[in-house]
């Protein structure tokens, strides 16, 4: 059951083919200094869902506690990390295979999950990622329970036919060579052949959350046909002041138009009573400059005639003299 599940075994090539799971790189198993054993896959996953976009790259880190026991029990933790889907930064799923040995040629798988938060949501983003997270992780693992048992009725209908015993020799020996290399635990595997008897038991509470999300939907649904609405009453609210804002304007502009042009009119008449005024009063100045330079001129004429004379009487008394 570990090398079906945590090795690059057919069964799992074949399923992740099915899950429409592609370009899957994995790492071996490496022993870390606490003991356990890490392993890192990298895959893209196929989306069908057109909220979370066509594809998505996965990172999935498996550890093997080092309690676990070869053939005898395994304990292994999954944490299984999407990088394109919406809040991929908030979540991640976290998922415990335990394989207990019931018997030399059977085990059982028992599967438990469950989704751990690295920051808390909304309660309405965290409604969605659950309610699309336990759909998802519920259709794997019914799946993986679904091929373990059809794997599990070939292994037991190759045993029991004996003309199939090459065939089935064949093939095992062919998935020893390319199978990887399974880590060693501290107990020896014994040589029998296991038959399978497995069941995933996918823990959570995805059918009590049914009702509650389908209520959730609705009430979400509501809400945004309220808002709906509410946006178009804003609309038609904002349009109504645009409108009336615009009027007041052009009205105001108006306004100033006839209000400038009285202005122009008043300051041109002002303007003209002031030239008036300037003229009259230049006028006024000529007048007096003119009177003055009668009055100047006379006194010149006057001036004149005085040397006039003041020269003759000393031409005349130089004479008799």
């Amino acid at each position: 059951m570990f090398e079906l599940l945590f090795t690059s075994s057919r069964f799992m090539q074949r399923f992740a083919k099915s899950r429409n799971i592609i370009e899957v790189v994995s790492t071996p198993w490496n022993v870390e200094p606490g003991g356990n054993q890490l392993r890192t896959m990298t895959y893209t996953i196929i989306l069908n869902n057109p909220l979370t976009g066509k594809s998505t790259a996965a990172t999935e880190k498996q550890t093997l506690y080092k309690e676990s026991r070869e053939a005898q029990f395994y304990l292994v933790d999954s944490e299984v990390l999407t990088h394109d889907v919406p809040y991929h930064d908030y979540f991640y799923t976290l998922n415990r295979y335990h394989i207990i040995s019931s018997s030399k040629q059977k085990c059982r798988l028992r599967v438990s999950t469950d989704l751990k938060y690295r920051k808390q949501p909304w309660a309405i983003i965290k409604s969605l990622i659950e309610k699309n997270s336990w759909s998802s992780l519920e259709d794997y693992f019914k799946q993986l329970e679904s091929d373990l048992i059809m794997e599990e009725s070939l292994l037991n209908q190759s045993t029991e036919d004996p003309g199939k015993l090459s065939v089935l020799r064949r093939r095992r020996r062919t998935f020893n060579r390319t199978a990887e290399i399974v880590p060693k635990l501290a107990s020896q595997r014994p040589s029998g052949d296991g038959a399978l008897d497995a069941k995933g038991d996918v823990t959570g509470k995805k059918k009590e959350n049914e009702s509650y999300n389908t209520a959730l939907v609705v009430v979400m649904s509501i809400f945004l046909l309220l808002l709906v609405l509410l946006n178009v009453t804003l609309f038609l609210k904002l349009s109504k002041i645009e409108y009336a804002a615009q009027s007041f304007y052009r009205l105001h502009v108006q306004e100033e138009k006839s209000l400038n042009l009285a202005s122009e009119m008043v300051s041109r008449a002002e303007n003209g009573q002031k030239n008036k005024d300037r003229t009259h009063r230049l006028k006024g100045v000529l007048r007096d400059s003119i009177v003055m330079l009668e009055e100047l001129k006379s006194s010149l004429i006057m001036l004149q005639r005085t040397f006039d004379l003041l020269n003759k009487n000393k031409t005349g008394m130089a004479a008799e003299s």
